[in-house]
């Protein structure tokens, strides 16, 4: 969501979103299925060792801003006035903290975040890119001093070796390109961002910019935008579509030619918020590759807000698994940026929740969700 809120290849991946698509033709069939993987948990080659850490591959986080602006009441994004109770010693720190996500917390498990760098709608240009640039110098700062704990990856071999190592894997996408705007800054901060490790990114948040507008209006993409959109898949960055508003979301289906995502989005079947995804939505993601993060944002999940419990969030993830397919599921918790239901924070109280999507939906599916299935998208695995 972010800005605090308050209640190995394009064919490989389109077949196995098509084999998806096949499998849910016959709900009956799906079913089958799904009681199939339970009773046989080793299927699709997930790793059932007991012994094993639960993988996750979160695909959206906000603590790099949060960690970062907590203390700073000169930067639009609510970071300030949400941790305003924190002690700002507790809040510097990429290895403890009291935020959600900390590599305090995240050790014990095989465990990839998408750390994002958020930028909010009321920054443009140069502007914009000077909060992007020292939220990076943090990133870049942590991930030497916690080198023993952290390792920043780009493919599925740095995601290997970091597990390996007994360390967590750290990917760097962005929330909101509002510092590329039409001008010869645009190709230079492209390659920046590629340079800098980037490997996903919305093109806006909930406002319009240069290149297309969130939900706050119903403008869809500019012809700069479309340009931006295949400026990204060039540079291997991945297209984001989470904020991105519908009319947005329909010409990006024809200026993206990759597989895109959107990383923190729920089904607008079961909880009418705007950032939530149609069916129609659902079904495009996945007959191209992508996948849907789900959101665990209390207002994303039920419509009044209210605490949600694990069944809201079932709901959600049977509704996106029965359109979409089982290879289209992934998570995009939003920690850090936006109110999370009270048993699913901190971020190693995920646990609880892949027992219920395993109880549910069987063991195999289960370690799709949590990892199986964004590794496939974001590294090819």
């Amino acid at each position: 969501m972010s800005g605090f809120l308050t209640a190995s290849s394009v064919e490989e991946a389109l077949a196995l979103a098509a084999a998806d698509a096949a499998a849910n033709a016959n709900a009956a069939d799906v079913q089958t299925e799904r009681a199939g993987a339970a009773a046989a948990p080793g299927a699709a080659g997930v790793e059932t060792d007991g012994a094993e850490a639960l993988r996750v591959l979160d695909l959206h986080c906000d603590t790099l801003d949060r960690l970062v602006l907590s203390g700073d009441p000169t930067v639009p994004g609510g970071f300030y006035e949400h941790n305003a109770g924190v002690p700002r010693a507790r809040m510097s720190r990429l290895d403890d903290n009291d935020g959600d996500v900390s590599l305090a917390r995240t050790a014990a498990f095989r465990w990839c975040q998408c750390f994002a760098v958020f930028v909010p709608d009321q920054l443009r240009g140069d502007a914009a890119w000077a909060l992007f640039e020292r939220v990076r110098g943090f990133w870049e700062a942590e991930r030497a001093r916690c080198a023993d704990k952290l390792a920043a990856v780009r493919d599925g071999e740095e995601v290997r070796a970091a597990f390996a190592a007994g360390k967590t894997a750290g990917v760097l996408t962005v929330e909101g390109c509002s510092f590329l705007e039409d001008d010869a800054a645009a190709e230079v901060r492209l390659d920046a961002l590629a340079a800098a490790g980037v490997r996903m990114a919305t093109l806006t948040w909930n406002a319009p910019n240069a290149l297309g507008s969130g939900h706050d209006t119903d403008a869809g993409l500019t012809a700069f935008g479309r340009r931006m959109v295949r400026g990204l898949e060039a540079r291997g960055i991945a297209v984001d579509a989470s904020h991105l508003n519908d009319a947005g979301f329909r010409d990006l289906l024809d200026a993206a030619e990759l597989p895109f995502a959107c990383s923190h989005s729920n089904a607008r079947a079961v909880c009418g918020h705007p950032r939530n995804l149609e069916d129609w939505q659902l079904r495009e993601i996945a007959a191209r590759g992508g996948v849907v993060g789900l959101n665990f944002h209390r207002g994303f999940l039920r419509d009044d807000g209210a605490d949600a419990t694990p069944d809201d969030l079932l709901r959600h993830a049977d509704r996106i698994l029965n359109v979409a397919g089982e290879g289209a599921l992934a998570l995009g918790s939003d920690y850090d940026g936006s109110d999370v239901p009270s048993w699913l924070t901190p971020c190693d109280a995920v646990v609880t929740l892949h027992e219920r999507f395993a109880g549910a939906f069987g063991r195999a599916t289960a370690d799709r969700i949590f990892f199986g299935n964004a590794a496939r998208f974001l590294f090819g695995l």
